[in-house]
């Protein structure tokens, strides 16, 4: 082992759903690690997978976000789950004819069943690491144009999106009143750091 390296000596993973907490949404891992000096180290975290998110703009500049509650982000001592603007996205779930991981399909697949519109085109702008140190989700980041309504949104019986609600607004206004809290709308950091990757390619810099 060269001077500065971790080196990694085992990994643990329990699944959703399959887990010691019985979390059917989220599984967990434990990395059995040795530090350069030689010392033993265990790492546990949060074991996510891929996941995917797409900024949706239509042609006359709507953007669609959804606004659903969040256990996971309550506080110490709070008593109430807060309800946060996230982009369309989740779990990619979807997979290609081999068997991997399809991301524009997931992003497609999740935008249409949460924000009731398909993109005429998917284009990948960038990946966010959330919550490093915490969990080793990587969020796949979609610009998604060509934006259109379907005709009947396919309900799923997740009970975390059981309450979730669309909401719409010029994409420019939405980012700037997002982003300087003008709206005082409690919003994801991923959805804000996403919004700066989309503005970003549609001002063509």
């Amino acid at each position: 082992m060269k001077s500065g390296e971790w080196q990694v000596e085992g990994v643990t993973r329990y699944p959703k759903g399959h887990n010691p907490l019985g979390n059917s949404f989220y599984g967990y891992l434990r990395v059995s690690l040795r530090l350069p000096d030689g010392r033993p180290a265990n790492y546990h975290g949060v074991d996510v997978g891929p996941c995917v998110h797409t900024v949706a703009v239509a042609d006359d500049e709507t953007t669609f976000l959804v606004r659903q509650r969040r256990p996971n982000a309550m506080q110490i001592g709070d008593w109430a789950v807060p309800r946060l603007l996230e982009l369309p996205g989740g779990f990619a779930d979807m997979k290609d004819e081999h068997g991997n991981v399809d991301l524009p399909a997931s992003a497609a697949e999740e935008l249409g069943t949460e924000a009731g519109v398909v993109a005429g085109y998917l284009t990948q702008i960038g990946q966010i690491f959330p919550s490093p140190g915490i969990s080793n989700e990587v969020d796949t980041i979609f610009l998604g144009t060509e934006v259109r309504g379907i005709d009947e949104l396919t309900a799923r019986a997740e009970a975390t999106e059981a309450d979730m609600e669309i909401v719409t607004g010029k994409f420019g206004d939405l980012y700037m009143e997002l982003l300087t809290g003008a709206s005082e709308q409690p919003v994801s950091a991923q959805a804000i750091a996403a919004m700066a990757m989309a503005a970003h390619v549609l001002s063509g810099k």
